[in-house]
């Protein structure tokens, strides 16, 4: 066995995470980058946040065959699949899509100032812009029919080129998801219902409005606040959000800390005229 070298990396980054780091992904190469990995001496190694590819240096002349016969580059291509499956919930954009799906692509890619990487989205987060047509990636035999039914998470293209002297130059890229962001939604019950509430930010940059009185199915009656700006859903929420109701002063603390939105409660809601994502809190005290 020879010395091994780097080379390539990728690295997954989620502000929703409070390390930044989106673990739990399965990276798996298509069976073109698989011959590559078997005939050329290159090992797929898992990291926190993504996989490391290494080659052995005693095979770097198996490994410029294969580029040359591809036109002087090798393309490794691989699809995501994200064990945690309600990472829906807490990702922008939606990962989902009919017909399209997440691909990165390393040609023509930046370098993100923030991480110093080879940055795999068009812009400096995933966006719309990322989705690519099932067809194409079909035609491409980036992907087969069986993907169709149940396609990967997101798919990455690496393209890397010989650079001669028997060795490649190791890139490391890079891949930024954002947080989803909803409108924060509490139902007061109990005595909240009784009192005159409001809710304050204790960092004095989220407002919320009274909309209104409503009774739940369970015929208990609450009111109900909402946010007038979208929050982030982060894994964990430095808001500090506090219930008082009206008294000399600042008024009276009924809650010192409302708790903050989950992922897992979601919903769509009308909201100055437009469908958004609200998260729901249901607060009895």
């Amino acid at each position: 066995m020879g010395f091994y070298q780097p080379l390539f990396t990728i690295s997954v980054d989620h502000k929703y995470f409070s390390d930044g780091l989106w673990k739990g992904l399965d990276f798996v190469p298509n069976p073109e980058a698989l011959k590559v990995f078997k005939g050329a001496g290159v090992l797929l190694r898992q990291t926190k946040n993504g996989i490391g590819v290494i080659y052995d240096q005693d095979k770097s002349g198996a490994l410029r065959l294969y580029a040359e016969d591809a036109g002087g580059s090798l393309s490794f291509s691989f699809k995501v699949y994200a064990k945690d499956r309600t990472f829906a919930n807490y990702t922008a954009p939606s990962t989902h899509k009919e017909n399209a799906i997440l691909c990165f692509d390393s040609r023509g890619r930046d370098v993100d100032a923030e991480t110093g990487k080879i940055r795999l989205s068009k812009d400096e987060y995933v966006s719309e812009e990322d989705f690519e047509e099932m067809d194409t990636l079909v035609a491409e035999d980036i992907l087969g029919e069986r993907d169709r039914r149940v396609p990967p998470d997101f798919v990455v293209n690496i393209f890397i080129r010989f650079e001669g002297a028997g060795s490649f130059a190791a890139k490391d890229y890079g891949i930024k998801f954002n947080a989803r962001q909803s409108f924060w939604k509490y139902y007061l019950l109990g005595n909240m219902n009784r009192s005159n509430p409001s809710i304050v930010d204790l960092d004095n940059r989220v407002e919320f409005e009274f909309c209104g009185d409503v009774v739940l199915p369970d015929s208990r009656p609450a009111k109900v606040f909402r946010s007038k700006a979208l929050i982030p859903v982060l894994e964990k929420s430095s808001c500090r959000f506090q219930l008082r109701e009206p008294g000399p002063g600042a008024g009276r603390v009924l809650i010192k800390r409302l708790p903050v939105a989950s992922e897992s409660r979601l919903g769509m809601e009308t909201v100055n005229g437009k469908s958004e994502i609200v998260s729901e809190s249901y607060v009895n005290y």
